[in-house]
């Protein structure tokens, strides 16, 4: 009796088969229609890690790709403000010289106007933002680091009446107030004082030198930058156009608080500073083109390593439609034969059994 196989064990048995069958054809078929195996895990066994490691790779790197992104952006916004920089610093440069070389009737007035609008446009490009962050700020870019141009003029003004007494200045008065204007632009030991770049001009808590702005571009790797607003290429064109604009300055009575000669000798000292100014500037932003390029050429090598993750994970995971479709054939064929011979089976009585 226990070596005979029952009529009911044969039902489970074909049922499970079955079920087997009809499970494993739906699976196919669903691989077959989305290209992607179901389990690509179990089918890979040890080497899942393999998987796993490469899924890991494309989320760094779409990581990387969208920090470089935002990072390119900031770069580019920054080449854009140093651009505009140039320009408004060549104009002012031509200006200068020309109230030196042609002197027209009322030259040193325009020049004074030009300097204090280039001063307040000066200030409007370093509170440049991106996305909500000061691009000149440094580390703290969450608020503008640049003072309102008429802080900043007050305070140059406050410079050159703590030097006149009341007198308008002459040219052997000139050294003093280019001493004091020099200190106010070039504080380098303490606290800053009232009358400096820091409290005029410049007031983010970032400052030059102290830690840069990161990029990461790779696992373990970042690119750094430093281009602030109180950059010595920045101080040196406010100190000029700030010289400038005292060209026109007056006594509470009307009086031009500089004589001729003093006039003439501000205006040489602001233009050679206007040119150091340039210099320094376009060596800014020469050093942060080549930072674009690097940040430039590490996102084409995140793309590459990107887009070759993702091809060897479509390859682990991707469907071999010939085999696959081969598989739903065979599996159909069995189908049809079991579900055949269920028919025949239960066509048949006890009596017919019996037989």
């Amino acid at each position: 009796m226990f070596n005979r196989i029952t009529s009911l064990g044969v039902a489970l048995g074909r049922q499970l088969t079955l079920q087997n069958l009809q499970g494993e054809l739906a699976t196919l078929t669903s691989e077959v229609s989305s290209g992607k195996k179901a389990d690509p895990s179990r089918e890979l066994g040890v080497g899942v890690s393999v998987l796993y490691k490469l899924y890991t790779d494309v989320q760094q790197g779409d990581a990387i790709r969208s920090v470089g992104t935002m990072a390119g952006q900031r770069l580019e916004t920054m080449q854009t403000a140093l651009s505009s920089t140039g320009k408004l610093l060549g104009s002012m440069a031509t200006v200068g010289l020309q109230a030196v070389n042609i002197s027209p009737p009322g030259s040193q007035a325009i020049v004074a106007t030009q300097a204090r609008d280039t001063i307040a446009s000066l200030a409007t490009l370093l509170n440049t933002q991106v996305d909500g962050e000061a691009v000149f700020a440094g580390t703290d870019s969450g608020k503008a680091p640049m003072l309102p141009s008429s802080v900043g003029l007050a305070g140059i003004r406050a410079v050159l009446d703590a030097s006149n007494a009341g007198l308008p200045l002459d040219e052997t008065d000139v050294p003093a107030l280019l001493t004091g204007m020099n200190d106010l632009f070039n504080v380098t030991v303490g606290p800053p004082p009232a009358l400096s770049y820091e409290n005029l001009f410049y007031t983010s808590s970032s400052k030059t030198g102290g830690a840069p702005s990161q990029i990461r571009i790779g696992a373990g790797e970042t690119l750094n930058y430093d281009v602030r607003g109180d950059n010595p290429g920045f101080k040196e064109a406010f100190q000029a156009l700030s010289l400038m604009s005292l060209l026109d300055a007056k006594t509470a009575t009307g009086v031009d608080m500089l004589d001729e000669d003093a006039k003439a000798l501000v205006l040489e000292k602001a233009n050679s500073l206007l040119g150091k100014a340039q210099s320094l500037l376009t060596t800014v932003a020469g050093e942060l083109g080549v930072k674009q390029q690097r940040l430039e050429s590490v996102s084409d090598i995140q793309d590459k390593a990107v887009t070759a993750a993702t091809a060897q994970i479509n390859t682990l995971e991707g469907v071999d439609y010939y085999t696959a479709s081969d598989r739903i054939s065979s599996l159909e064929i069995q189908l049809k034969a079991t579900y055949s011979i269920t028919a025949k089976l239960s066509d048949l009585s006890l009596v017919n059994y019996l037989r």
